[in-house]
């Protein structure tokens, strides 16, 4: 199981196998502007099927927004320590 399968499943609300199989379905699309399948086009489905899409065709966004979200409460309690 792959990190960022896990990571889309685990943002999105959806189990690791519908993660798994919208990351292959945006991978087999050669345009990230391509409808998606009417499968991931409403709620937890369609924002799995988003962060397939962003992950697949900007890496380098996707893995720098999950070390941002990941970072914010850490900053903020060094602030808070900091200046106490």
């Amino acid at each position: 199981m792959s990190l960022t399968v896990t990571i889309i499943a685990k943002l999105s609300g959806v189990d690791t196998a519908t993660a798994r199989r919208a990351l292959d379905t945006v991978a087999a699309f050669d345009e990230p502007q391509a409808d998606p399948p009417a499968e991931f086009s409403q709620g937890a489905h369609a924002r799995c099927y988003a962060f397939a899409t962003i992950a697949e065709f900007r890496p380098a966004f996707f893995w720098a927004g999950i070390i941002a979200v990941a970072a914010i409460p850490v900053l903020l309690i060094v602030k808070v320590l900091h200046h106490g």
